[in-house]
């Protein structure tokens, strides 16, 4: 038997899944909270108890984008033979994923407005933005990379992939372009690795 706690996550879960479509869809500013909440099957005052409103709702919808990112790198991940394939095979796998338009729409175009770009900043750094800093220090310490400020350059490639997403999202032809993306970015990748 379902105990409240599993009510109360399994209802988030939902009206977070029916939201990403909407913000996906209609983007931040033209969703209508009434129609989340009829998608979802529960009251107004439901989102509002989960989730203060809109805004924590969208937020939570984009915290929850970014860690699906990090959990499909993660988990799509061919078995790498050192860290740097491993890195490249992270940033390959980030483009593709980052190409999708649910994910260009809330993660890329409406977050860092809705949500104020230094505040977005900092929830970035929990999930892609953090975890590619962590990588890029690990492989500078190592020797592998030469990074002298992992955090730029860590934005300079996470940069490098969402404008490489949008440029795919917007081709005529996503797949030569998801093509040529992933030759661009394993080119910047390995400017940055030590000889």
């Amino acid at each position: 038997m379902a105990t409240k706690a599993d009510r109360s996550e399994a209802t988030k879960s939902l009206i977070i899944e029916v939201a990403r479509k909407v913000f996906a869809r209609d983007g931040y500013a033209a969703a209508a909270l009434a129609e989340i909440v009829t998608e979802a099957n529960v009251t107004t005052g439901a989102v509002y108890h989960h989730f203060g409103g809109k805004k924590g709702l969208f937020i939570a919808v984009a915290e929850h984008l970014e860690q699906l990112i990090l959990d499909e790198v993660a988990e799509s991940a061919p078995a790498a033979s050192s860290p740097w394939e491993a890195f490249e095979n992270g940033l390959l796998g980030t483009l593709e994923i980052c190409a999708r338009p649910d994910i260009q729409r809330i993660v890329f175009r409406d977050a860092p407005n809705v949500v104020g770009l230094a505040e977005w900043r900092e929830i970035e750094i929990k999930y892609a933005f953090g975890l590619m800093r962590n990588s890029i220090q690990a492989l500078s310490s190592s020797g592998m990379i030469d990074a002298a400020d992992p955090d730029l350059t860590a934005q300079i490639l996470l940069g490098a992939i969402i404008e490489a997403a949008h440029g795919i999202a917007l081709s005529d032809d996503p797949d030569k372009a998801l093509r040529d993306g992933r030759s661009v970015i394993t080119k910047i990748a390995r400017a940055f690795k030590s000889s």
